[in-house]
C-alpha cells in the first residue's frame, strides 16, 4: 500500500475560494489556514502540545517543516513563490 501524503492542500470554492489550507494528515493532525505565508491552526485534531507532551521545541519544528512544504509546494505549482498566500 502506498504511504499517505503528510501535507495535503485543501480548499473549499464553494464556501471562500480565496482560502488556503494545509491538512496534516498523520499524527497530530491538524488543519492550518494560509493567510499570508504564516499559518493559523484552525482544526487542532490531536492537540499537538499533548502529543509531544508540552515539547514546543518539537511543535516549532512541525509548523517549520510545513511552512517548507507549503513553499515547495508554490514553487512547484507556480514556478515561484506569489506574495497573496
Amino acid at each position: 500500500m502506498k504511504k499517505q501524503p503528510k501535507f495535503l492542500i485543501a480548499q473549499n470554492p464553494m464556501v471562500n475560494p480565496d482560502d488556503v489550507y494545509v491538512f496534516h494528515s498523520q499524527k497530530p493532525r491538524f488543519l492550518a489556514k494560509v493567510e499570508n505565508s504564516t499559518f493559523e491552526i484552525v482544526d487542532d485534531i490531536d492537540c499537538i502540545v499533548d502529543y509531544y507532551n508540552g515539547d514546543l521545541s518539537k511543535v516549532e519544528g512541525l509548523t517549520k517543516r510545513m511552512a517548507e512544504w507549503y513553499k515547495s509546494f508554490k514553487i512547484y505549482k507556480y514556478g515561484q513563490i506569489h506574495r497573496k498566500n
